[in-house]
């Protein structure tokens, strides 16, 4: 028997329906004889109360207010605490956030390629990390160490294993106050000096609207941007501020998961397209120069 928390994180309740729907499919697809699922639903809107949940396919469910403070990774801090207190620690997490429903297509193929390889992990006794795969262009220096690529965290899994060790999901509102400047100031960037350069030039390339540089998001090979991208501005900072500490606590949960010597899997990795369309060019272009000195050797040769 397995056993699975699911930790959702919703800012007020518009795409909860949705993102049950996905969250059942997920929970149909890892159903196998006794295997049991708890799900705890988190909404940073509220500041208190909680109750449970009805007509869900969860043999346990529940909604509770959550902390906005570094918007969904302490939340789910949250869920991770309740749902300890109330059923202890499960085999494999699961945590997402609303982003699920409202810019990703859950295909039936893409569900049960999800959920088979959560299944093919839970007899993986070592730390293991599980999601959709990023990669920087190039190495990259984050604030707890160097990252080459990084898990998506919008929906992501991980054992019980690695979740002890971690701790929290969040590195700490200290960490990120002193990676992020708290207020505006006209002469100053979003992230503070301490902070590699490189790191910050790819994560504004994303965050920040800048017509200057038209030319900039492809350059850091951002096939999109974030969907409330905006000049830096003081009636904008206090949004990019809160996106920028949420973007180092995804990479850097890359980073203290390798470092705690997780295994990262994922069932794609959701790299640039044109990217690996370039890639496997250029290796069916080494392979035919290959072959064509070959021959050419064994025809000096004979």
């Amino acid at each position: 028997m397995t056993n699975y928390g699911f930790v959702h994180l919703e800012y007020g309740g518009q795409h909860r329906d949705h993102s049950l729907q996905v969250l059942t499919k997920l929970r149909r697809q890892l159903a196998d004889g006794s295997n049991r699922f708890v799900l705890a639903i988190v909404d940073n809107a509220r500041s208190a109360g909680g109750e449970a949940l009805r007509d869900t396919e969860f043999e346990d469910s529940f909604l509770i207010a959550g902390d906005n403070s570094n918007r969904e990774f302490t939340g789910w801090d949250r869920g991770i605490a309740a749902l300890l207190a109330r059923s202890g620690e499960p085999d494999a997490w699961i945590f997402s956030n609303d982003t699920i429903a409202r810019t990703h297509a859950w295909s039936e193929g893409r569900v049960a390629g999800f959920s088979s390889e959560i299944k093919r992990l839970g007899v993986h006794p070592g730390p293991w990390l599980f999601g959709e795969i990023n990669d920087f262009p190039r190495s990259t220096m984050t604030p707890l160490g160097p990252l080459l690529e990084w898990v998506s965290t919008y929906c992501f899994a991980m054992n019980a294993n690695l979740r002890r060790q971690l701790g929290t999901l969040s590195p700490g509102n200290e960490l990120l106050d002193s990676l992020v400047y708290d207020s505006f100031e006209p002469e100053r960037r979003l992230f503070r000096d301490n902070v590699d350069e490189a790191y910050v030039d790819f994560v504004s390339a994303w965050l920040i609207k800048d017509e200057s540089d038209p030319s900039r998001q492809r350059r850091f090979k951002w096939d999109h941007e974030w969907h409330k991208a905006s000049p830096f501005s003081a009636e904008n900072f206090d949004d990019l501020r809160m996106k920028a500490r949420c973007v180092l606590s995804e990479s850097m949960l890359s980073v203290r998961a390798r470092q705690l010597g997780a295994d990262i899997r994922s069932p794609y990795d959701a790299r640039n397209a044109r990217a690996h369309i370039r890639s496997s060019l250029q290796l069916v272009a080494d392979k035919l120069w290959e072959k064509f000195l070959l021959k050419r050797l064994r025809l000096q040769r004979s």
